[in-house]
């Protein structure tokens, strides 16, 4: 069986003071992190972690905390929270909802970030032709652009060929 990675790093290293109590929880569970300062360095040895288990008193005191800021992901949460039975104590989470690119965004929207690059090494345990590769992704307040290594590729053997639209 093969393994797919998704080496990721996320630059420039973000404020402390730019993320909400419940964004810096998130993050730091869809990524590793490392303080530098009072600045946050993100990253992902195998892949951003899509699927999150959280103590479900804990999300709803970072709430309480972060109640007034603007946040996608607080947002869902609350909807998530919403669905809720009374009983539990988990708070499973799909990031794939808003993705971690919606939280960048809203945490550059707040501060005096200009954009938030995201690079990522696609690799594989075995000489597999889908499991390489790479990506590019810039975050501003207003735009999310990719490109990926076989995205470009394409365009490009399609500008050789004539066939790239005009």
């Amino acid at each position: 069986m093969a393994d797919y990675f998704s080496q990721t790093v996320i630059r420039p290293d973000i404020p402390r003071t730019a993320m909400t109590a419940l964004e810096y929880k998130v993050l730091g569970q869809i990524f590793d992190h490392e303080d530098v300062g009072d600045d946050v360095y993100f990253c992902a040895g195998h892949g951003p972690n899509d699927l999150l288990f959280l103590d479900l008193a804990e999300v709803k005191a970072l709430l309480t905390e972060d109640d007034g800021v603007a946040s996608g992901l607080a947002d869902l949460v609350r909807q998530e929270i919403a669905k809720c039975d009374a009983d539990d104590a988990e708070l499973e989470l799909d990031m794939s909802v808003i993705g971690f690119e919606g939280i960048f965004q809203d945490i550059i929207r707040r501060s005096a970030l200009d954009h938030v690059e995201v690079e990522a090494a696609w690799t594989c345990s075995k000489m597999r032709p889908d499991g390489f590769g790479g990506a590019a992704t810039l975050i501003t307040a207003d735009e999310i652009e990719s490109v990926s290594t076989a995205g470009w590729l394409e365009e490009a053997i399609a500008r050789l060929s004539g066939d790239a639209p005009g």
